[in-house]
């Protein structure tokens, strides 16, 4: 009999202790600067959602924030507005959870280093203090509707393109994905449920895929549109033999249909800074344009939806879009100059340019170059418009190494015009 009373005296005094709130406590006083994280809390998977449970940080075991969760009804969440004290900056965080349903406190693998009136997480997008830690990943692996056969889907990065038969009302449609584990959508901060949540998709619909950790946030654009019927309509393609880039006009297009049209003209073209300066007929499916920049830059023709028809009727499909680039400005040196400083004496075999142009250009090569007899010169691409230059071969020369480029070089940009200019440098060896 003593034996079990002693045992229950001594559960008894094990259940209190466990129970027991963590007695965590920081004296702000003692520190100059504060740090702020808007964090929710997981363990084992499960994110906490008690105003019971709470979160620590420490320093080295010291003290230096706590807070316990509390409510947002606004986004159905459970959040610690934690505000974290310290007298200098990069100090070590660490973090412990009191989960108060099971009694546990539970210490958390992750760190962060504290910044002098720093914010990490906000309510939406909260910091994640759990363990063990939770994936970043956001992906979309796929994407539907409820109960419709969809006729076509394309999800391309952060687009969302489903074309569905004629008869559906899109006015209601719930969406089926499938995302990455723990990642969750939602539409203006409202949590989609997959076959369960429906959008009006009349117009687009932006989806925020939210990684498991809340790290990460990536946004598609669901775009939802039916099925065009239509017996037969004109299809309409144009095309240019000329290169994107061009510093000459006109521009030659040409216009083919896939079947007979009625009156085709100016009006059924869509055009950006350019003119048409004329149609000719050629066949029947086939018209020749003449189309003029208005100013230097891009510049596009296309043929909207219902501009052309044939003797049906009925209207076209989009044609695709011609874009092109006018440019008449040629490139231009903006500098040639060593990466080292430009005061600096050197006994080095090797001595190294950076050479800018105004814009990308093609045919870049070390003949272009221009040096002290004997040198070598080699050069690497950078970047479009940036190029490295090396200069060797010059241990035995003494004095100033110069470099420049060829009157005679054959540089030019994507336009086909030519450099204009060189740069001339000179630098002590």
């Amino acid at each position: 009999m003593r034996k079990i009373v002693c045992f229950i005296i001594i559960s008894f005094c094990f259940f209190n202790a466990k129970a027991q709130d963590p007695e965590w406590f920081v004296d702000v006083s003692s520190y100059q600067f504060s740090m702020n994280f808007t964090a929710f809390l997981n363990l084992n998977g499960t994110t906490l959602s008690s105003p019971e449970d709470k979160v620590a940080v420490f320093v080295n075991e010291e003290i230096r924030g706590v807070s316990n969760l509390v409510y947002v009804s606004r986004y159905n969440k459970y959040v610690a507005f934690l505000t974290v004290y310290a007298n200098t900056s990069d100090e070590v965080l660490s973090f412990k959870i009191y989960d108060s349903t099971n009694q546990n406190i539970v210490e958390v693998s992750k760190t962060e280093n504290f910044s002098v009136d720093g914010s990490l997480g906000d309510v939406f997008q909260s910091y994640s203090i759990a363990s063990p830690a939770l994936s970043n990943e956001v992906v979309l692996n796929s994407y539907s509707f409820l109960g419709i056969t969809s006729i076509e889907e394309v999800i391309e990065n952060d687009k969302i393109n489903i074309i569905v038969p004629a008869d559906t009302d899109l006015r209601s449609l719930s969406a089926t994905y499938s995302i990455s584990n723990g990642a969750r959508f939602f539409v203006d901060n409202t949590l989609q449920i997959s076959g369960e949540s429906s959008q009006d998709f009349t117009d687009v619909v932006v989806y925020s895929l939210l990684s498991e950790n809340q790290a990460v946030l990536k946004t598609f654009e669901v775009n939802v549109s039916v099925e065009q019927v239509s017996e037969n309509p004109p299809i309409i393609a144009l095309e240019t033999s000329e290169s994107i880039n061009i510093n000459k006009t006109p521009v030659f297009v040409n216009l083919k249909t896939n079947q007979v049209i009625t009156i085709f003209n100016k009006s059924s073209l869509s055009l950006n800074n350019a003119i048409v300066l004329s149609i000719e007929e050629e066949s029947e499916l086939n018209y020749k344009l003449q189309i003029v920049p208005i100013q230097q830059g891009e510049f596009s023709i296309e043929v909207l939806e219902n501009k052309i028809f044939n003797y049906n009727g009925e209207g076209n499909s989009p044609s695709n879009k011609l874009s092109l680039i006018y440019d008449l400005i040629n490139p231009y040196v903006v500098s040639i100059k060593r990466k080292n400083p430009i005061n600096e004496v050197t006994t080095s075999n090797v001595l190294t340019y950076e050479v800018i142009f105004s814009e990308e250009v093609e045919g870049v090569s070390s003949s272009d170059f221009e040096s002290v007899a004997n040198a070598s010169i080699t050069i690497t691409l950078e970047n479009n418009y940036t190029y490295t230059v090396n200069i060797t071969n010059i241990e035995d020369f003494y004095g100033v190494v110069p470099l420049h480029i060829k009157t005679s070089n054959t540089i030019k940009d994507k336009a086909n015009n030519l450099l204009i200019n060189s740069v001339f440098n000179t630098y002590q060896n």
